[in-house]
């Protein structure tokens, strides 16, 4: 549960759990840092880093703790095709052009809801 483990070692400043996690995982560091360089075009690269960090580590220990797989075949197949859908839709409107992250949010949280509640995280 690396989450967990990550805000503990945050809240003493135990810089040693950072850079040994780093240390130990430097190809996988150096591709994340490439595909946030990518897609947000080099801009604010450290704090994309840390965010995106923050969010795979605490919905990895969310599996972990709740027994749902958000990253399972079924799951992901909805998910990856009713946002290109959405997306799709919110590029070619001039009017939802500039709420695409919003839809994309709201997308992804809605899914998950119903995964939830819905199809008990199957």
């Amino acid at each position: 549960m690396v989450f967990f483990e990550a805000l503990q070692a945050l809240f003493p400043l135990d810089l040693g759990f950072f850079v040994d996690i780093t240390m130990n995982n430097l190809l996988w560091v150096a591709v994340f840092a490439a595909l946030i360089y990518f897609f947000f075009e080099g801009k604010r690269l450290l704090y994309w880093f840390l965010f995106w960090n923050f969010l795979l580590w605490a919905i990895l220990d969310w599996e972990k703790l709740t027994g749902y797989v958000f990253t399972g075949a079924t799951f992901l197949l909805l998910y990856y095709i009713i946002k290109i859908v959405l997306l799709a839709l919110a590029e070619n409107s001039p009017g939802l052009k500039k709420y695409m992250v919003v839809i994309s949010s709201i997308q992804a949280y809605s899914l998950i809801i119903i995964f939830t509640f819905f199809m008990k995280g199957s």
